[in-house]
């Protein structure tokens, strides 16, 4: 006899099984894929193109102009590229155009379609905003008020990620653009914002910047680590790839669990085969051998097919994961490795499994695999209730939910997997939707934040002035620093337990904060002012309910102190209208509008990811049910032939059998839940550590609900697709005296 001649015939009659495994294994290999896929695409660009456009090391403002003959003596003193860069805002029906003057060391622009400016009417704006507003090259465009003919897109090294300003959580494309025109007509303009660009070459920065500081005084400095328009590709990089190896470490590896339990009853099943080999003479090896090769088909196939998918859909679903991005020109391809574990992972899982199961039957007798008794230790279910008056149905149900857990906990993973993917991605918009309605709100109760370019003393233009800045800490991490006093009636300042903050009595810090620094009341903090370098040390009196603001808050006096200011003075004012401040003495305004908008913008970007997850897990929940009730009525056979016999039509046979697992619908779904909320909660977290803010985990009670029909649709329809395995069984069945 030739074992390989059954491997066409099982998989003949066990096509559904297969399938299913197969589709099972694709699934979740695939997202693996293209998680890993995107972020190296990413990671390789970004690497590229900061390189070849010579990306800034840190920029800087200053009080006092540095001029070019003072610029060419820091460069030779500090072996540094120092480079000014020249810039206006100009505003036009509520959009603004940040227009630069070229720049020929630093911070290069690389003209992506179309060609650069040579003209005085011509411009070239950047290109995420053109493709938002679907703006052709030739089109006219108005900045200020002159109108000028678009002549082609660009892109800049460090506004990769299009913030509009560098407090900003997410992206602005709708409002906000780049341009750059020809050098007599910037003069035209007449720019007189001025930041300076440094690349440093040898690591003297902490030399260079007191330096600066005591010569010109530093108003701002933002390294490129902390500039999250540069640092955002890189870290959004690692997140992807992160994920897609924590994606490959748990869903194939639970889908294998569920595949490997099936294999295993299928080997049980097979029994009396398998003793009928053994007698024959057939080794222990060659028999493992043999349902090795049945188990590596699902393995091999879903794999190698995910690979094919992969490398089909690679490229447009990289692009679709460049949404937070201008356009890049990415290549994506797989990872050799990748590829190599997404294949070997689950083949070598469900072959051990396999080669496990059969190893443990051969250890028991022949004699009893001959007759199918091999399990005949295990306790008998069929005395369950047997004295209880109650309906056959009940019964039945519920000895085969006890007798066979192996198979009940198949079809609960099943349902908990489906409704836990759909549900995780339905979590994902809600949670940025609730924090757009209700958590920007943390903040306070202002609409604007005027950030000012000089320190004024007094109140001459209305709302409430407050005193606010960078600080680093001792891994050069910054946030910010607030000073303001206790009557500030634009924040409500309270602590995790609701009480009301004195700031008098010491420094606060937000709870994001405290979370992304790891600091609890009553420790110390070592703050560096960034621009004199000097440090502080700080004792945290407690942490305020906030997870909107990477900040500190104290009283002005104590904060005056660490920035070695005035007390008196101010720098920003917050206001809940809109103020009449002259345009020459605002560096940037911040609107709480534009918060909730970016909010906004984050969970559009995101639609296509969830939908893409509710429909895997759809597609779990279908093909792994129908693989648990598959293997029930196989199992069952004999039973349905049975009823068969003793007069019970397909319909009374249908609801007895496939009814069985009803309850396990809503157990699924209800344990699903609490498992969402930490993923979300975790992902968020982990969020926290890239833009600053820490979104609450929330779920929507119409998502609860769309979740729930989706499990039941997916389950049902799995009961519906078996109900002609039912009818396909014989009553002769019954009368043969095996069941196979």
């Amino acid at each position: 006899m030739k074992l390989n001649k059954r491997y066409f015939r099982s998989i003949k009659s066990n096509v559904s099984f297969y399938v299913s495994a197969t589709v099972l294994t694709i699934m979740t290999l695939f997202l693996f894929f293209m998680m890993n896929i995107a972020g190296k695409a990413i990671w390789e660009f970004g690497d590229e193109f900061f390189i070849s456009q010579n990306v800034e090391d840190a920029n800087f403002t200053t009080y006092l102009p540095i001029s070019e003959e003072e610029i060419e003596e820091l460069e030779k003193e500090y072996s540094l590229q120092l480079e000014p860069q020249y810039y206006s805002n100009i505003e036009t029906d509520d959009v603004t155009a940040r227009v630069f003057k070229k720049t020929n060391e630093i911070n290069l622009y690389s003209v992506t379609e179309g060609r650069d400016v040579e003209n005085n009417d011509e411009v070239i704006i950047s290109e995420g905003y053109a493709v938002f507003n679907e703006i052709a090259l030739g089109d006219p465009i108005t900045i200020g008020e002159k109108e000028y003919t678009v002549s082609g897109f660009f892109q800049r090294p460090d506004y990769l990620y299009m913030l509009q300003n560098e407090s900003d959580s997410y992206k602005n494309v709708t409002t906000f653009f780049l341009a750059y025109v020809t050098d007599e007509e910037y003069e035209n303009i007449g720019g007189d914002n001025c930041l300076y660009l440094v690349c440093y070459e040898e690591d003297n920065q902490i030399e260079f910047r007191k330096e600066v500081n005591d010569r010109y005084y530093m108003r701002t400095y933002i390294s490129a680590q902390e500039n999250m328009r540069i640092d955002m590709v890189k870290m959004q990089a690692e997140m992807f790839v992160a994920i897609s190896y924590i994606i490959l470490a748990v869903m194939p590896l639970v889908v294998v669990v569920l595949v490997s339990i099936v294999i295993n009853r299928k080997v049980k099943s097979e029994q009396k085969l398998i003793g009928t080999l053994t007698a024959l003479g057939y080794k222990k090896s060659k028999l493992m051998l043999h349902y090795a090769g049945f188990a590596m088909i699902p393995g091999l196939f879903g794999g190698i097919l995910a690979t094919i998918f992969t490398m089909i859909f690679a490229q447009p679903f990289g692009e679709v994961c460049l949404a937070d991005y201008e356009p890049m020109r990415i290549e994506c391809h797989m990872n050799p490795v990748a590829t190599l574990l997404g294949i070997v992972v689950p083949t070598i899982m469900y072959v051990l499994a396999a080669m496990h199961s059969v190893n443990k039957l051969l250890k028991k007798d022949t004699v009893l695999l001959l007759n199918g008794n091999a399990e005949q230790g295990q306790k008998n279910y069929k005395k369950i209730l047997a004295k209880k008056k109650i309906s056959f149905r009940i019964k039945y149900a519920f000895r085969s939910l006890i007798g066979n857990p192996s198979r009940t906990f198949v079809v609960f993973l099943g349902i908990f997997l489906g409704s836990y993917i759909a549900l995780l991605g339905y979590s994902f918009l809600d949670t940025m939707d609730n924090t757009k309605q209700n958590m920007v709100d943390e903040m306070g109760s202002f609409e604007y934040q005027y950030v000012l370019n000089e320190l004024i003393e007094g109140n001459e233009y209305g709302g409430e002035p407050i005193i606010m800045s960078a600080v680093e800490n001792e891994t050069g991490d910054q946030f910010s620093i607030i000073g303001t006093t206790d009557e500030n009636s634009y924040l409500e300042l309270k602590d995790t337990e609701g009480n009301d903050i004195v700031l008098e009595e010491g420094y606060y810090i937000t709870s994001v904060t405290a979370m992304l620094q790891n600091v609890q009341t009553g420790d110390d903090m070592t703050l560096l002012n960034p621009l004199t370098l000097e440090e502080f040390e700080i004792t945290i009196a407690g942490i305020i309910d906030n997870d909107m603001q990477n900040a500190v808050f104290g009283n002005r006096e104590d904060v005056a102190e660490i920035l070695g200011i005035d007390e008196n003075v101010s720098n920003v004012i917050m206001s809940d209208v809109e103020l009449d401040i002259p345009e020459d003495k605002v560096i940037q305004t911040i609107k709480k509008a534009d918060a909730k908008e970016q909010f906004q913008n984050m969970s559009n970007q995101m639609n296509v990811m969830v939908y893409f997850l509710i429909g895997m897990g759809a597609i779990i929940c279908v093909a792994s049910i129908y693989i648990a009730v598959n293997m029930l009525v196989s199992e069952n056979r004999a039973n349905i032939s049975m009823l068969k016999v003793l007069g019970y039509k397909d319909k009374m046979i249908n609801q007895i059998v496939l009814s069985v697992n009803h309850i396990l619908l809503p157990i699924g779904y209800l344990c699903s839940i609490p498992l969402v909320f930490s993923t979300t909660n975790w992902f968020m977290v982990f969020l926290a550590e890239f833009i600053g803010v820490l979104p609450k985990a929330y779920i929507a009670s119409q998502s609860f609900i769309y979740t729930a029909i989706l499990a039941c649709l997916s389950y049902f329809g799995s009961l519906f697709l078996l109900r002609r395995k039912v009818s396909k069984v014989d009553m002769v069945e019954s009368l043969k005296g095996n069941r196979e």
